[in-house]
C-alpha cells in the first residue's frame, strides 16, 4: 500500500522537534509540499533544511498558534503561494507540571489557547481553503490523557486534550459536507516528551514502557504513520474518529502489567525473557 501526496500541501505546526517534526518529515518523504510552522526558530529552519536536503519541499515560519491573525494572514499567503492547504496537522503544544492548587491562571490560559484554541482558529482559517480544493483532511493532535488523566503534566494539559476531541467530532459533523475529514490522534507515553514534563530519568521511562502491553514507549514516527494513513484516501471513509497511537496504553488503562500477571497467578516474563530457576 503506497501513501502519496505529491501535489498536496501540508501545514504542521509544532514542527520544529518531536512529534511535528516527525509529521513534517513524513508528509514531505511522500511527496507533500510542507509549510512548518514554530516559534522554536533555529530547529524550525534545521527541520526545514533537513528536509529539503532529502529532496523534499519544505519551507519554515515564525507562527505563534495563538494569533488568530497571524494564522489567517499565513493561511492567505500560502494560498496565494501554492494554491491552498490540503493537509492540516495542528500539532502545536505547550504543558508544565503542576497539580491544580499550584498551577498559575496565567498558565492555565495560555495552555487553553496553544493546546484548545489554536485548532479552532487553524481550521476556520483553512476550511475555506480546502473547501475551494475538493476537501481537505485536518488532523488534531490530542493525548490518552483525553481518555485518562494527564500524569506528567495536569488538569490544564488533561483538559484541553479532552475538549479538542469534542471539538474534532463537531467540526467533522459540520465540514463533512464539502469533504473535509477531521480526526483526533491520541498518542501515548512518548519516548521523548515536552518541557518540563520530560524531565524524568531513562529508568522511569523504560519502567513505563515496561508496563504497556507492546513493552515499549511510542516514538514520533509511529505518530506520523498514523496521520499519513488518515490523511491518505485510504481513510476516506473515517472522520470524527479519535485515533490511539499508544502501544496498547488505554487497553488496561495503565495497569502495570507484572502485577496483573500476579493476581491471575501466572509470571509475568517480558518477550524473550527466560524463566529463572
Amino acid at each position: 500500500m503506497e501513501i502519496s501526496f505529491a501535489g498536496k500541501v501540508a501545514l504542521v505546526t509544532g514542527a520544529a522537534a518531536g512529534i511535528g517534526a516527525a509529521l513534517a518529515r513524513g508528509f514531505a518523504g511522500a511527496g507533500a509540499k510542507v509549510l512548518l510552522c514554530d516559534v522554536l526558530d533555529e530547529k524550525g529552519e534545521a527541520e526545514a533544511a533537513s528536509i529539503r536536503k532529502a529532496g523534499g519541499e519544505a519551507r519554515y515560519v515564525r507562527l505563534d498558534v495563538s494569533d488568530e491573525t497571524a494564522i489567517g494572514a499565513l493561511v492567505g499567503e500560502v494560498a496565494r503561494e501554492w494554491g491552498g492547504i490540503d493537509v492540516l496537522l495542528s500539532n502545536a503544544g505547550i504543558a508544565g507540571t503542576y497539580t491544580i492548587p499550584q498551577l498559575p491562571g496565567e498558565h492555565w490560559r495560555r495552555v487553553l489557547e496553544v493546546n484548545l484554541s489554536a485548532s479552532f482558529y487553524l481550521t476556520k482559517a483553512v476550511a475555506p481553503s480546502m473547501r475551494a480544493r475538493g476537501g481537505g483532511t485536518i488532523l488534531v493532535t490530542s493525548s490518552v490523557a483525553a481518555e485518562h488523566v494527564a500524569y506528567f503534566s495536569g488538569a490544564h494539559y488533561a483538559t484541553t486534550k479532552t475538549a479538542l476531541i469534542g471539538f474534532v467530532r463537531h467540526a467533522a459533523f459540520e465540514l463533512g459536507r464539502h469533504r473535509i475529514r477531521v480526526n483526533a490522534l491520541l498518542p501515548g507515553p512518548m519516548a521523548n516528551r515536552m518541557g518540563a514534563a520530560g524531565r524524568h530519568s531513562d529508568g522511569r521511562l523504560a519502567a513505563t514502557a515496561a508496563n504497556m502491553p507492546l513493552q515499549r514507549a511510542v516514538e514520533p514516527e509511529d505518530v506520523a504513520h498514523a496521520a499519513l494513513f488518515l490523511a491518505s484516501p485510504y481513510a476516506s471513509a473515517i472522520t470524527g474518529v479519535a485515533l490511539p497511537v499508544d502501544v496498547g496504553f488505554l487497553t488496561g488503562r495503565g495497569v502495570a502489567l507484572a502485577p496483573y500477571f500476579a493476581l491471575h497467578g501466572e509470571a509475568f516474563l517480558p518477550d524473550g525473557a527466560e524463566p529463572s530457576d
